[in-house]
């Protein structure tokens, strides 16, 4: 079966509003954490704010390392998260692999190629702003 979702209005700092393919899912921790995530194509692996981080229980104390993006070098820490991505009776239960951007970054969740993209063929229609993620066998 396929997934289809509308892009979504995003709200920039600058507070202009642009539609992106961006997509519910939840995130599983020591709570459970809805959101929305930007499909980030350009993304090697998914990234999350430090402050999701903290209130899913992931571990910000381990050693940081340099993460380069569109944004320059950040400090980041790599970890895992599980995530859940479902619609209608649809419900597929990842674990992915994920960057934690530490500092103050006000950024959407980004869903990157790195355990997310392997796992759905993403086709993304731009005129129609809809995105389809259909489950690789």
């Amino acid at each position: 079966m396929t997934l289809s979702f509308k892009y979504k209005v995003v709200k920039r700092p600058d507070g202009t509003e642009v539609k992106t393919p961006s997509i519910p899912i939840t995130l599983f921790g020591q709570t459970r954490f809805d959101s929305i995530a930007l499909l980030d194509s350009g993304a090697d692996i998914s990234a999350i704010p430090k402050d999701i981080a903290e209130i899913l229980g992931i571990n910000i104390n381990a050693k940081s390392e340099p993460s380069f993006g569109i944004g320059g070098k950040v400090d980041s820490i790599e970890s895992k998260m599980r995530i859940a991505v479902e619609k209608g009776h649809e419900n597929y239960m990842l674990t992915i692999p994920v960057k934690v951007i530490l500092g103050d970054y006000d950024f959407p969740i980004l869903l990157g190629r790195a355990g997310f993209f392997d796992e759905f063929v993403i086709s993304f229609f731009q005129k129609e702003q809809k995105v389809t993620l259909k489950k690789v066998a």
